[in-house]
């Protein structure tokens, strides 16, 4: 029987997926294994993996679709197999959990669906694809009062349910990430069109309204002139101005700090810090190894030492809870040619300095190369930014969700500051906090700043 090739779920909150490119054409030998595709996802592009040996066949995508998680986009049929024309799609649950990518491959092999067994409303045993048991645990209904069409539950059940269920004006079809944005962001479902599949709205509905709102005419923004007063002119736009491209990956990124700034309530703290210890202790720790650090390594120590004696800095807020994370897996903005990405350090608390310099290194590398499998992009619970190797003194930077802080560190410089009643020059250091107040309040950002100002001063407290 023709094994379906899906579109994966990447990430646990992955709605779609972008088909960059085929690696193999229709009807060509496939072998298990090997690469079949390139897909983009919202953090990173992947190849995905043939999941069994023979003829691609019956391929439904083109390169630059983007395609619900989970619908069916070819088969792997054997060569004498007989099969029909077309495939019925069968979309599984984004949520499904994934074996992490292997580090030294971004090719990922996806899963075969479930299928829960249920007793349907007819008595007869059958069972519900994951998309028809997500889309009836979203809606509230007991999937035992469905009546299948076929053996098993498919969407068009579920909706077919839902239509004679609902009234005029009932609940509107959403994935459960657009429903929590959407209260968030105070948007009306039943105001937006949905692009998903049967209409449903999804995350980017969202974010498209949420920016929509944002452009509010200028006649809204400020006071109607007097009668008597002159109409300023509005300089209109050149129709013939370039239009600079962008990639994917500048868009996504457009669309999440968006989020992040629309949604997130911001508040900034900032702190001048001696760095003279610092860079004693950067050099006579790079005299002790042959591994090139940074000051980038040495902040993420202080960092996760800070955030382990101050533990709401890192945590997060997820559909209106805020919620603990045991594990210190510090984000370190990363900008590559198309974007920005933050790959991720995992339990630094844990890590000595040598061992912080190496996964720098090899993430930040292979981040401009292209080559961070999905995993080591997700899981982050604080992220840093650090400019200060452009020469920026100090910036504010905007939080990375669900996370609930990130720093920005500008460079070191020789500034005259008074120390005991004198000027003197000192090796200087601005930090700046962004905090979403939804998680910590600024009593709480301002202990955590403190603290890991103490350990820049006084490094040597933390052992390397």
């Amino acid at each position: 029987m023709a094994k379906e090739v899906y579109m994966p779920a990447l990430g646990m909150n992955q709605e779609t997926g972008t088909l960059l490119r085929w690696l193999k054409n229709e009807g060509d030998s496939v072998t298990k294994g090997e690469p079949l595709m390139e897909v983009a996802t919202d953090k990173t592009d992947v190849e995905i993996e043939a999941p069994v040996s023979g003829i691609l066949r019956n391929v439904t995508a083109k390169e630059g679709d983007e395609i619900p998680v989970g619908q069916v986009i070819a088969l792997i049929a054997k060569p004498d197999e007989v099969i029909a024309a077309t495939t019925k799609s069968a979309p599984f649950a984004a949520a499904t959990p994934l074996p992490a990518a292997p580090t030294n491959s971004t090719s990922v092999k996806p899963p075969p669906p479930s299928a829960p067994p249920v007793a349907p409303g007819n008595g007869v045993s059958a069972s519900i694809t994951p998309v028809a048991a997500r889309m009836a645990a979203d809606h509230g209904i007991d999937i035992s009062r469905i009546q299948p069409a076929g053996n098993r539950i498919q969407k068009e059940d579920v909706l077919a349910y839902i239509a004679a269920q609902t009234p005029a004006g009932g609940r509107l079809l959403a994935s459960p990430k657009a429903r929590r944005l959407a209260e968030e962001a105070g948007i009306d479902l039943a105001s937006l069109t949905g692009s998903g599949p049967d209409g449903a709205v999804i995350t980017a509905d969202i974010n498209a309204a949420i920016q929509s709102a944002q452009q509010v005419p200028l006649t809204q923004q400020v006071a109607k002139p007097a009668a008597t007063a002159s109409p300023v002119p509005i300089a209109p736009i050149s129709t013939d101005a370039a239009t600079i491209p962008m990639s994917r990956m500048w868009k996504v990124m457009a669309e999440r700090l968006t989020q992040s700034w629309t949604t997130a309530p911001h508040f900034f703290l900032a702190r001048d810090v001696d760095a003279k210890r610092l860079k004693k202790w950067h050099s006579s720790a790079q005299a002790r190894t042959q591994v090139k650090l940074t000051y980038t390594d040495l902040f993420v120590k202080l960092v996760a030492a800070s955030l382990r004696a101050h533990p709401r800095v890192n945590a997060a807020w997820l559909d209106g809870r805020i919620v603990a994370n045991e594990a210190i897996n510090i984000g370190l903005a990363v900008a590559v040619e198309d974007g920005l990405l933050v790959p991720v350090i995992r339990d630094a608390d844990r890590l000595g300095l040598e061992e912080i310099a190496k996964a720098r290194a090899d993430l930040v590398t292979r981040a401009q190369a292209g080559k961070l499998s999905v995993d080591e992009l997700q899981g982050g619970t604080f992220t840093i930014s650090n400019l200060g190797m452009f020469g920026i003194d100090q910036f504010s930077a905007i939080i990375n969700p669900p996370q609930a802080a990130i720093l920005a560190v500008g460079r070191i410089a020789d500034r005259v500051v008074p120390v005991e009643g004198k000027a003197k020059v000192r090796p200087m250091l601005t930090l700046n906090l962004s905090s979403d107040h939804r998680v910590v309040d600024g009593a709480r950002s301002a202990r955590f700043l403190a603290h890991l100002a103490e350990l820049i001063e006084d490094p040597l407290r933390v052992l390397d």
